[in-house]
């Protein structure tokens, strides 16, 4: 069937397509847009205010909009503005956030969990070496993400997780031995069974839960933060942090590949340039973070900070890759544990 246009259909379509003209085409340019549209992307974190990587993401932001001339732009929701890490991810992979610095969680595929496994580096020198760009933690993780239409641009080292508290464990420096207190964990599997091998009790609570969770007594502390999140988050509230390089804190900078697809191919290799830029300048920052934070818990706060020594180390280090590792064959699988094993192999020759 066939419709006839009035004159008034007509002039109203010539109208139409005028506008549209006018806008490089109502149908969209199919390579990023026009060269004079800005594009306008959204970057969640966790990260509080006084934070190493609140640092990195603004400068990041300001980079790209730099080095775009304003074609891109990025606005940045800290503080779990957008939801906690687990919802975020969701909305990386469906697009409706454009980019995340987050940890990665392990519901679409256990595997993602490794990026936590513990003992994995045991010092900012290992760290610089296991988590480079180029590692093979980094290509793992790639390859993974990708599987869910996400984007790996790099690892933000954070420092290294220990643990907060504002009840003292028993037999703290003894792998394996009752400690007898509650720890507040991720849901993530690398997490949950190291606190039951080490002889903690693990008690699943999301990150934006933890200050509530330790003041209303639920937990009696936490493991998931560095000195630095410790100061920043619940710093007002232990009382005593451990200092035992359980975790990096490797969170990661991921991107929607249907956000990376509004972009020209010049702008997307300008964001994938600069938050790796911004990946290596994280683990050159961490280190001196590390210290200051820890006297600042103290200085601030009166947070006592009690750090392992290299001995107490590697003997919680030893028990966690002979029985936690082996353990979490069963959800990283077999090829994953064997391919880390031989990367921390390396690092002893």
């Amino acid at each position: 069937m066939k419709f006839k246009m009035t004159g008034k259909a007509v002039s109203v379509a010539l109208i139409l397509a005028l506008v549209c003209g006018a806008f490089a085409g109502c149908g969209g340019s199919g390579g990023g847009g026009s060269n004079d549209e800005t594009i306008v992307l959204k970057l969640a974190s966790d990260a509080p205010v006084d934070h190493i990587a609140t640092r990195l993401n603004t400068a990041a932001a300001d980079k790209v909009k730099e080095r775009t001339n304003g074609r891109v732009t990025i606005d940045y929701y800290g503080a779990s503005q957008l939801g906690s890490y687990e919802s975020v991810y969701q909305e990386i992979v469906m697009g409706t956030v454009d980019i995340a610095q987050i940890t990665v969680p392990d519901a679409l595929d256990a595997r993602l969990g490794s990026a936590y496994l513990p003992y994995y580096a045991t010092s900012f020198d290992e760290a610089e070496v296991l988590y480079a760009p180029d590692s093979y933690m980094t290509k793992v993780f790639a390859e993974l993400t990708a599987q869910n239409g996400v984007r790996f641009l790099g690892w933000v080292l954070e420092g290294f997780i220990g643990m907060g508290v504002v009840k003292d464990p028993t037999n703290v420096f003894e792998p394996g031995a009752p400690k007898g207190i509650k720890l507040r964990s991720p849901a993530m599997a690398t997490f949950r069974k190291v606190q039951e091998d080490l002889g903690y009790n693990p008690i699943t609570i999301t990150y934006a839960e933890v200050p509530m969770a330790i003041q209303t007594k639920v937990v009696d502390g936490w493991i998931g933060g560095t000195p630095n999140m410790n100061y920043a988050w619940v710093g007002e509230i232990i009382t005593k942090m451990y200092v035992n390089y359980l975790h990096a804190e490797a969170t990661s900078y991921v991107m929607s590949e249907k956000s990376l697809a509004k972009l020209s191919p010049e702008d997307q290799q300008i964001v994938i340039d600069v938050f790796r830029e911004q990946s290596v300048q994280s683990i050159k920052d961490a280190r001196d973070n590390e210290e200051v934070y820890k006297k600042k818990l103290t200085d601030d706060y009166g947070v006592e900070v009690v750090e392992f020594t290299k001995e107490q180390l590697q003997k919680n280090a030893d028990f966690v890759r002979d029985v936690t590792w082996t353990k979490l064959e069963e959800d990283l699988t077999p090829e994953l544990i064997a391919g880390f094993r031989a990367e921390v192999a390396k690092l002893n020759k």
